[in-house]
């Protein structure tokens, strides 16, 4: 465990990521995209498609370069190439179309995503010390709805969401976006978030100090001088 465990002295906002942090998709990504691929003659396996996913979202650009006229349909258009890849080797199924937009509509409704199970009582913690909370994700307009159907609303203050504000985590303008929100300076922000490079190299850009939520290990696997200076948990009770 590095130098720094826990929420520091002097912080009055504490930001946080959405997917992979506070929730994640239920039962699995690569579970809803057979189910929904199977109804229209897809036999490719929960396995390879969820592996399809991974290796297709870690290369394909992120979500937070959309034209604010034109969200919804960028949005799906992101959402339309990603799909694509992830199918590309499985062969011919569809109409294509209409699985893409049954598929887009199912990730939008809550009942596909589960809080981690402390993820409720910490934010509820948080929120009784008087933390102002912010939502920080790279994510598309459908998780304004998502998170109201989810009950984050109680919790959150503020949002940021990439695909709105017009740019995506790590680049230091959508940390400062949320310290404005907040109303409050770098010194007094803690982001928390699962990933080494949106999230912790993100905030430090931006002057903010981060907490890695690493539920994994993956910390452990980094050189000696880079786990010095990163503040990790692995569990967001560890927050409190």
């Amino acid at each position: 465990m590095t130098s720094l465990s826990k929420i520091p002295e002097g912080t009055r906002a504490v930001f946080l990521d959405a997917g992979g942090t506070l929730f994640r998709p239920y039962p699995s990504i690569g579970h809803h995209y057979r189910l929904t691929a199977a109804k229209y003659g897809c036999r490719a396996s929960e396995k390879d498609i969820e592996a399809a996913f991974h290796r297709v979202w870690s290369h394909h650009d992120r979500i937070g370069t959309l034209k604010s006229h034109m969200i919804e349909k960028n949005e799906k258009e992101f959402w339309r190439e990603v799909v694509t890849g992830v199918f590309q080797d499985f062969g011919k199924f569809g109409p294509f179309d209409d699985f893409f937009n049954e598929l887009y509509d199912l990730f939008a409704r809550p009942e596909v995503w589960r809080f981690f199970p402390e993820s409720e009582e910490v934010l509820r913690a948080l929120k009784e010390k008087g933390y102002i909370l912010c939502l920080v994700s790279n994510w598309d307009s459908r998780l304004v709805k998502l998170c109201e159907g989810l009950g984050l609303g109680r919790f959150m203050d503020r949002y940021v969401i990439s695909s709105i504000f017009g740019a995506a985590k790590p680049d230091p303008r959508i940390f400062r976006e949320a310290l404005r929100l907040s109303g409050v300076g770098a010194h007094e922000a803690v982001h928390v978030g699962d990933s080494l490079e949106d999230d912790i190299h993100g905030a430090h850009q931006a002057g903010i100090r981060a907490i890695w939520l690493d539920r994994s290990g993956r910390h452990k696997g980094l050189a000696a001088h880079e786990r010095e200076v990163l503040s990790v948990v692995k569990n967001l009770k560890e927050l409190l």
